[in-house]
């Protein structure tokens, strides 16, 4: 007699669709599968190759920041490979860290901290990224999310468009050896 083991610990993969352009697809991930949690650290591997070993995702770290409703992970798709991804976390998820009392907005509930932001290296200047930004600020926006945030290099939010606000720059942000400003703008001119 056969008998069928089904095992608890494995998760399916589940995307909501967001939008689509061409071969590209912009979704949620209400909920990470085994299946794809190596293209999730392949795809992290372009901020460690910028920023070191810690900044790439592994099994904590996906679980921990990929975790819808607590958190807001769109993901872009090419041929059904993931190729890049946005995770916005609620400000007040970070209350207890000393950076997040520079944001006044801090406990007002209107303000998305992006938390990470990648896409693979061969996929840069494709326009995939600008989209994928674009689809994630519309839906928040929707939302009623007034303000996006983020550290970023030092003098990067400069290049945005629209009304980027520096509130502090934090010398070797997490031992990167780099300098990284927080920025906080409003959702409505965030395209860039």
């Amino acid at each position: 007699m056969a008998v069928n083991v089904i095992d608890q610990n494995t998760q399916d993969t589940r995307i909501q669709l967001i939008g689509t352009s061409d071969e590209l697809e912009i979704g949620l991930l209400q909920q990470v599968g085994d299946d794809i949690m190596p293209e999730l650290v392949e795809v992290s591997e372009s901020l460690a190759d910028k920023f070191g070993p810690s900044a790439r995702l592994n099994t904590s770290s996906i679980q921990k920041y990929f975790d819808y409703p607590n958190t807001f992970p769109f993901i872009a798709r090419y041929h059904d490979e993931i190729i890049g991804y946005i995770i916005g976390v609620p400000l007040e998820q970070f209350h207890s860290e000393s950076w997040a009392l520079c944001d006044a907005n801090l406990g007002k509930k209107n303000t998305i901290y992006t938390y990470a932001f990648a896409f693979k290296s061969r996929f840069h200047k494709t326009g995939f990224a600008k989209l994928l930004k674009r689809i994630f600020y519309n839906w928040m926006r929707k939302r009623g999310v007034k303000y996006i945030s983020g550290h970023v290099v030092e003098g990067q939010s400069g290049q945005f468009s629209g009304d980027a606000e520096v509130l502090e720059t934090f010398d070797n942000w997490h031992g990167t050896e780099t300098t990284f400003e927080y920025y906080r703008r409003p959702i409505q001119n965030s395209h860039h």
